[in-house]
């Protein structure tokens, strides 16, 4: 297995800038005045490295709350700048709900996918056949086997997304910083 930091600063670092400078092509480009006319603040992208911090495997359900909370309000507001705001807003969320679990053809590329393209073969499901009975004995290594598997994504998530999206916002806040001209 490839060192951590090592992917951190090549595979997904990579994967992470590209996220934030297609998002910041999209729905930021700017310039901005000041910080808070991004359609993230600093105090989300803190939420976000928080969350990815501490539970890693609630980051899409984060991103889909937050995501909800901006919806509700693009329902409810009529001025097109703040409409234009929210669905920045929106998109963020959904680039983070995606970029944890999304699947082809709308994300290439996600944690998910990079997750179980790394499973160890040894920890895949071995494919039975319909209607096969299964032993006492061969259920008891199914389970141990499936056991090992959800320890194994468990840890490689605890390690993954936290790198992954310390490197996304960092990038972020680069992005912030450089397009940002009053602050």
């Amino acid at each position: 297995m490839i060192d951590i930091d090592i992917e951190a600063d090549t595979e997904l670092g990579q994967h992470a800038i590209d996220a934030v400078s297609k998002y910041v092509k999209d729905y930021a480009a700017g310039p901005f005045q000041k910080a808070d006319d991004w359609p993230i603040s600093h105090a989300q992208i803190s939420g976000l490295r928080q969350i990815v911090g501490n539970e890693p495997a609630r980051l899409a359900e984060f991103a889909e709350h937050q995501r909800e909370k901006a919806q509700a309000k693009l329902e409810n507001t009529r001025k097109e700048e703040r409409r234009q705001e929210l669905e920045a807003e929106i998109a963020f969320w959904e680039l983070v709900k995606g970029l944890c679990e999304g699947k082809p053809p709308k994300f290439s590329w996600s944690l998910t996918q990079s997750r179980d393209q790394a499973l160890p073969p040894d920890l895949h499901d071995e494919k039975q056949s319909p209607g096969t009975p299964l032993t006492k004995e061969h259920q008891a290594a199914r389970k141990e086997k499936r056991e090992l598997r959800d320890r194994w994504q468990r840890q490689w998530a605890l390690d993954h997304y936290p790198a992954f999206f310390q490197r996304f916002c960092i990038h972020y806040l680069y992005e912030m910083a450089k397009r940002t001209q009053g602050d």
